[in-house]
């Protein structure tokens, strides 16, 4: 898989080039910009990455906890219903040989194989919302991209710096 990215990455010259949300959909572009920082583990290919990161939805394996009122609801879709009452999304977590416990996600859907997911559902996120989730848990203060597949782990000082990074995306 390739995924054309360019753009700036100097912070201050932000403004030259601005994605939008369709750009970012699919993951497609974060995915590049991940291997891109794989095959060349350079500063400004991860603050490329983590600048996209900050604007992108991400895939996250979760246990999905709705009231049982919900599941009462009559549909053709199977997967898609309305909801009536709030749903609870509890991120998996994984405990590394290294003693520390990661919060993995997927920058595609293709990239999460189901035997990976252990009875887990993908469910679609905005990347500041999982650091929401990851601030909530106190078991766990690292993400890993795309685990078995690339492993990107991001330490608690750069899920800071993804947030800080001014949004790329342009304004509506």
């Amino acid at each position: 898989m390739k995924a054309r990215v360019t753009g700036d990455t100097d912070n201050n010259k932000n403004e030259k080039f601005k994605v939008t949300p369709e750009m970012l959909k699919d993951g497609t572009v974060l995915c590049g910009l991940v291997l891109r920082f794989l095959n060349n583990k350079t500063q400004e290919n991860m603050f490329s990455l983590l600048s996209c990161l900050r604007d992108s939805n991400v895939f996250v394996p979760c246990e999905v906890n709705m009231n049982g009122d919900d599941l009462e609801v009559e549909n053709d879709n199977e997967v898609m219903f309305p909801v009536k009452h709030k749903i609870q999304f509890k991120p998996q977590l994984y405990k590394a040989t290294d003693g520390n416990v990661y919060m993995p996600f997927y920058t595609r859907q293709e990239n999460a194989k189901p035997s990976e997911l252990q009875g887990a559902s993908l469910v679609n996120l905005p990347y500041e919302k999982l650091v929401e989730m990851l601030k909530d848990n106190g078991e766990c203060n690292r993400f890993v991209i795309d685990p078995k597949l690339y492993n990107v782990v991001l330490d608690e000082d750069l899920v800071r710096i993804s947030m800080e990074l001014p949004s790329r995306l342009g304004k509506k």
